[in-house]
């Protein structure tokens, strides 16, 4: 089974969430209050946990999805909703809401949630021209414990970021710039520490859970590996570990103007030595998506989610065959492939 949350892009008065099997048949349905991203499948201590975001039209938007996470049991029952915790620079006194591009569920009272907070920063390098009114779109990392915020990763400390970015870095301007759209997140159980993808940036990143420092840079302006031109990939999304969490699996989106397909690229990193092992890339047979986008690996097949591209494909990417192809007039931000759906369907 896999698990969808169709939608029409910028419409977040309208949702829903959807199980669906590899025939193409919808099994399970129910419409959301607002838009719904995200939706997915957890097992934490024995127990079966589902999570999608719901876009919050009251919600202030720094990009364009803002709001909380619903927290529900094995049946689909709602348990509670996660919101924005204010801590050090912020705050939710003015509709500052959680960036639903992606969460991580550790248990009932223990997760990791992400944010874009507006924020005048007097970092940003003297070569960029900064506006001495500027707003920077900073992203943080709100990692949350029976209530409580127990660690906050904030990008503003981090000028070098600034300097990496690709787009939407007109520092000069007193919009607010979003220079690093940061779109995706995924615990590294080997050693806990979190890799996050930068859409503005062309690069994934490793961060320390503990202090907050970057370990090492994949991609993009200044990165740590050395990458060959069809390694390197562009406006990224869904960055995540598969096969025994020794593969960095890549939705690279591709962008308009300049590489205008998208492509499933699978790497294996030395992290020591600093070196790519092993490299691997699938041009997706499909439309090229400029937003959104994910994959996941289904035995020997991908299970990939077009995003605004607005198709669903199982497919082997070792001989090409569509083991299943949908498309429909919505997009959809992910698909999650789940083994069973017991409790759901009674």
């Amino acid at each position: 089974y896999f698990l969808i949350t169709p939608h029409r892009r910028y419409n977040m008065r309208t949702g829903r969430i959807a199980v669906m099997d590899f025939k193409g048949r919808i099994l399970f349905e129910k419409e959301t209050p607002a838009t719904a991203s995200d939706f997915r499948q957890w097992v934490v201590n024995g127990q079966k946990r589902y999570t999608y975001g719901i876009d919050d039209p009251a919600a202030v938007h720094v990009t364009l999805e803002a709001g909380y996470v619903l927290l529900l049991d094995s049946a689909l029952n709602a348990m509670k909703e996660i919101h924005l915790k204010p801590y050090k620079d912020v705050t939710t006194d003015k509709g500052q809401a959680l960036d639903l591009h992606d969460f991580i569920l550790l248990s009932d009272v223990h997760y990791i949630a992400m944010a874009v907070y507006p924020k005048h920063v007097t970092n940003i390098p003297a070569v960029l021209s900064p506006s001495p009114a500027n707003k920077t779109a900073t992203a943080v990392i709100q990692e949350v414990n029976n209530g409580i915020v127990v660690w906050q990763w904030d990008a503003s400390e981090y000028p070098e970021l600034y300097t990496s970015s690709t787009a939407c870095n007109n520092f000069h301007d007193t919009a607010v710039q979003d220079y690093m759209h940061m779109n995706s997140m995924c615990l590294d159980p080997r050693d806990s520490n979190l890799i996050i993808s930068m859409r503005n940036l062309n690069q994934i990143i490793k961060i320390d859970r503990k202090s907050g420092n970057i370990i090492w840079r994949l991609g993009g302006k200044n990165s740590d590996f050395h990458l060959t031109a069809d390694q390197e990939f562009l406006r990224q999304h869904n960055v995540m570990l598969t096969d025994s969490n020794q593969t960095l699996m890549v939705f690279d989106n591709g962008e308009k103007g300049r590489r205008e397909y998208s492509r499933i690229l699978e790497f294996r990193l030395d992290e020591q030595k600093r070196s790519v092992v092993s490299f691997s890339s699938f041009r997706i047979p499909e439309p090229f998506t400029e937003h959104e986008g994910s994959v996941q690996k289904c035995g020997g097949n991908y299970l990939i989610s077009g995003g605004t591209a607005n198709y669903i494909l199982l497919v082997n990417p070792a001989t090409g065959e569509k083991r299943m192809e949908l498309n429909a007039n919505q997009c959809n931000y992910r698909a999650h492939w789940v083994k069973d759906i017991n409790g759901i369907l009674r």
